[in-house]
């Protein structure tokens, strides 16, 4: 429309100033394309957000980690990990060393994490409990005596280690 007009003023129109019309009217519909893609920002941060998998916003982990910490027969909490899926769904990782003996006992903190967790908006997560009291293991050995071992696990290193190649990338490496 803003073009038809332009060239109906600089048609129809005598004096000077007539073929301003076309780039003012261009001037014009850029600045309302501008005005509408503003909004597009926004959608591009929160876009960038998601898939670059930041920290939710407001969510400090070194708050979450102390607070999980809190909780009674958690010894330390490592591997902790939170970023957002979606714009409105957050989730987490992390290894839980619990003094727990069973993974039933564990359910019960379980559920408190999961209700911390709720409170710094983190809905979703996967949680790897680890013991940390001196635990029994069973093995097999030569002709089929069992031989028990005791381990003790230090309140920060994990258990559960995936080998040589990548022990620098984990946060116990």
């Amino acid at each position: 429309m803003g073009v038809i007009i332009a060239a109906a003023v600089i048609w129809k129109a005598k004096f000077e100033g007539r073929f301003y019309a076309d780039p003012g009217v261009s001037m014009g519909i850029s600045f309302l394309i501008l005005l509408s893609s503003l909004p597009l920002d926004i959608v591009v941060k929160n876009s960038g957000s998601i898939l670059l998998q930041s920290v939710p916003l407001g969510v400090n982990l070194e708050d979450v980690k102390h607070d999980l910490e809190k909780i009674p027969g958690i010894t330390s909490v490592h591997e902790l990990h939170a970023w957002r899926l979606s714009q409105n769904k957050a989730i987490a990782s992390a290894h839980i060393v619990t003094l727990e003996q069973e993974v039933v006992g564990f359910m019960g903190q379980a559920k408190l994490i999961g209700e911390c967790l709720h409170a710094y908006g983190i809905h979703s997560a996967t949680l790897q409990p680890e013991f940390s009291a001196s635990t029994t293991l069973r093995e097999s050995e030569g002709e089929g005596q069992a031989l028990s071992q005791q381990i003790y696990s230090e309140k920060s290193v994990c258990q559960i280690r995936c080998g040589e190649l990548c022990e620098d990338l984990t946060c116990c490496g």
